[in-house]
This record gives C-alpha cells, structure tokens and sequence, in this order.
C-alpha cells in the first residue's frame, strides 16, 4: 500500500488538534451572546454548572464554572428562556465542543417569577403568611432600627419623614447592601443584630425601587424566614407601591413605600397632643368629681364622730350613778346591822350575861367599822379607775393629738391610713386630717430616715 504522507509532511497528535482547534474558536468567539432554553440542568458537587441549551434546530453543551455563577441571583431550571455570554471552546482532554458560560441573564422574567411563585406557595403552606403569626406594631415607638443602605435616598428619606411628623422617635441605621449577591446574608444577619441588642421597639427594612432582579435578595427563602423569627414587630417598605416581595407577606407590615412606612409608625405620634390635651381635661373633671365625693364623704363622717368630752361626761355621770346606789347599799348594810344589833341586844337581855352583851356589841361595831373602811376603799378604787379612764380617754383621743399639731394621712379612694415611708412614692397625693380641715399633698421625696 502506498503511503500517501509526504517526507516532509508534519505529524501532530491528538492534543495538538484539540488545542489548534480551541485556540481559534476561543479566539473568533471569544465574547458571544447566545438565546437558548435549557434542556439539561446539572449542579455538581464542585460548584459548576453542566446543562444545555436548544433551539428548534440545535443545541449546545454548556459550563459555567463556580467562580462565574457564585453571583448569579438563582439557579436556572429545565425549561428556563435564557440569554448567555461567554466563549465557544473546546474540552481538550475529549475534544468536546462546548459554550463557557461567564454571565447568564433571564429572557423575559418568566423564570424569576416562577421561583417567586414557588417560594411563596411553600411558604404560605408552612404558614409564615398567616395573620396569627403576626405581631401587633406597637402603638407610640420611641426606638426605630431601619434596616437599609447608608447610601441611598431611602435612609434620608425616612428621616426626613420622621423628623417632620414625629421628631421623638430615635432612628438607628442597621447598615446593609440591599442588592446583589451577598445582600441575601447580609439582611438577615442585619435582622438578627437588631434582636440581639433589643433596644428597638419596631424594624423598617427598606429599600427604593427597581427591577425584579435588583429586589431579588428580598424574595430569598432565608431572609423570609429571618423576617418570620425577628421577636421585634417588622415593616417592609421594598420598592414602589407596585412591587411585591416575599418579604412583605412574611412581615408584620407591607408598606408601598419606605416614605410611607415611616408615615404609618408616626401617625398616632401626630395626634399625640390632641390625645394629651384630652386625656388631661378629662382627667381634670375626675379629679374634681372625686375631689367632691371625698369632702362630702368626710363631712358626713365627721358627723358621726362623738367628741371625747361627751363620752367622758356619760362615764362621769355612771360613776355618779355608782356612788349613789353604793351610798344606798351601805345605808341598808348599816340599818340592817342596826336591827341585827338590837335583835341581839334583845336576845343578850334575855338569854345572856353582861359580858357576852358586851362582847358582841363590840364585834358588832367593829364589823360596822370594817364594812365601812371597805365600802370607803371599793369608792376609792372606783374613783381612781375613773380617772384612770378619763385621763386614757383623753390621751387616745384623735381630737387630743390632732391638738397637739399632729395629723393623719391618708392615701387612696379607701383612705387608707399612711404609717410607713413604703406605703407612698414620689408624686403620689395623700390628704392630711387636721384638728379643724384637711389639706391635699403631693409627695415630693420619700426618706427612710426618722
């Protein structure tokens, strides 16, 4: 057989073609657009990205490598319309032809909105949408953390809202990129700061508007589900009035706009003084309505309280009563004892002899003197008792000490007697019983001290 190479023909090998070949595809096509759908979608292990594009006529291998797709804003599908830029080359070790894929971008947003469709279906059936599971915003925040860039229009704008309707409330910026790949950790490890320190009464977690790509961190089943564990109440203020992200259903509040998010939290602080000046002129007749129901309450007490003068003239007068009844027992003792005296007299006259008359009419007075020193000792006793029990009365009197300069105080509608620093705090108002009035104090300083 005749050979039909040449002596001086060059012999390359196999390598050698793939990389010739390589070389000048990479070269001529080194920066190519090309449309396609998927028909093959694999995500290895490593990172990179094997799948195929068609068209009605053909189809193409394609990689894209973990360096070039780690910021890709999701993960292409079977079926998914794309627009791909990259370089047509060769895999030398097998000579495959294949399209190395450096930037991917949806054709229409077909595929975006399907993600976001899917998201919000499984979400919604675990719950994180439900009503329930929503907090309450509190009704006057005081501490507001906002959640957003510090570039942008959105901080200032929420400020300058704020600042206008409701310069109270302090406003803390939670710093964080708001779009692109690494937004999606950075937000939720934002939120998660603003737990942590707990010095928040309500999370505004903002950004301004623009395309579904630009808002996508927003629509990420990891910020969702940070936004569904936050402790303090969330509003989401993303985008214009038109767009919609899975973080406006998970939160507490979807506000259109961040301006309007902060317009909503400062609404009740823009009628916080018609409320005050309300609450102040009604609290103002309660006053005055309790005011007069405890001055009638103690005039018609003091009614009823008796003076000690009278009770100590009612005991007199008992002790009056005493030592007459004791007068009238003692005159009965002496005239009964009279006639015992005589009965005997008349028995000793008859029956007995002189001295035993003698005898026991000396027992006889001297039983007479006995019983009167008693009947002088139970009087004395009595009397000093008496004084005793006046001089206690008069010492117990509320009236006594209220003389002296003494007062007492009294706290609450049940007037409830004070005898401890405990029992009142600054500010309280306690009334003050005199021996002629009353007055009305406000504590200004509470001391243990004596």
């Amino acid at each position: 057989m005749d050979s039909f190479i040449q002596n001086n023909q060059e012999i390359i090998s196999v390598s050698d073609v793939n990389n010739l070949a390589k070389g000048l595809l990479e070269k001529d096509l080194s920066n190519v657009w090309i449309q396609g759908e998927i028909s093959s979608f694999t995500a290895h292990g490593s990172g990179h990205w094997y799948f195929t594009i068609k068209d009605q006529k053909s189809s193409l291998d394609c990689v894209m490598f973990k360096f070039d797709n780690t910021n890709l804003l999701f993960e292409p599908k079977v079926g998914d319309e794309l627009i791909l830029n990259g370089k047509v080359s060769i895999y030398s070790p097998t000579g495959r032809y294949q399209f190395n894929v450096k930037h991917i971008e949806v054709s229409g947003e077909g595929a975006l909105l399907r993600a976001f469709e899917d998201l919000k279906k499984k979400l919604d059936e675990e719950g994180l949408f439900d009503d329930l599971n929503k907090k309450d915003l509190p009704e006057f925040p005081l501490e507001v953390s906002v959640i957003t860039s510090a570039t942008g229009a959105v901080i200032q704008d929420i400020i300058n809202v704020l600042s206008r309707r409701s310069p109270s409330i302090r406003i803390t910026l939670v710093e964080t990129p708001v779009q692109g790949k690494q937004a999606e950790n950075a937000i939720c490890k934002a939120i998660e700061r603003a737990n942590i320190f707990q010095n928040s009464d309500l999370i505004i977690l903002a950004r301004g508007g623009g395309s579904i790509e630009d808002l996508w961190c927003f629509n990420m089943e990891s910020v969702a589900r940070a936004i569904f564990k936050s402790e303090i109440p969330l509003v989401s203020a993303v985008g214009h009035e038109t767009d919609f992200t899975i973080s406006d259903f998970v939160a507490d509040l979807r506000a259109p706009t961040p301006s309007a998010a902060a317009e909503i939290i400062s609404q009740n602080h823009s009628n916080l003084n018609t409320l005050i000046t309300s609450a102040q002129k009604d609290l103002y007749i309660l006053i005055n309505n309790e005011l007069r129901k405890r001055n009638e309450g103690l005039r018609n007490l003091t009614k009823l309280i008796r003076h000690p003068g009278d009770k100590l003239r009612e005991t007199s007068q008992r002790i009056d009563g005493l030592e007459t009844h004791l007068a009238n027992l003692l005159e009965r003792i002496l005239l009964i004892s009279k006639g015992e005296v005589n009965s005997i007299s008349s028995s000793l006259k008859e029956f007995s002899p002189f001295m035993m008359v003698e005898n026991s009419k000396n027992r006889i007075e001297n039983s007479i003197k006995d019983s009167k020193s008693a009947i002088q000792a139970i009087l004395e006793e009595k009397r000093n008792q008496f004084l005793i029990s006046s001089n206690t009365l008069e010492a117990v009197s509320p009236l006594s000490v209220l003389s002296r300069g003494y007062s007492i105080l009294t706290k609450g509608k049940e007037e409830k007697v004070i005898n401890s620093y405990s029992q009142v705090k600054i500010g309280d108002e306690i009334t003050g019983k005199l021996k002629e009035g009353q007055i009305l104090t406000k504590v200004i300083d509470v001391s243990d001290e004596n």
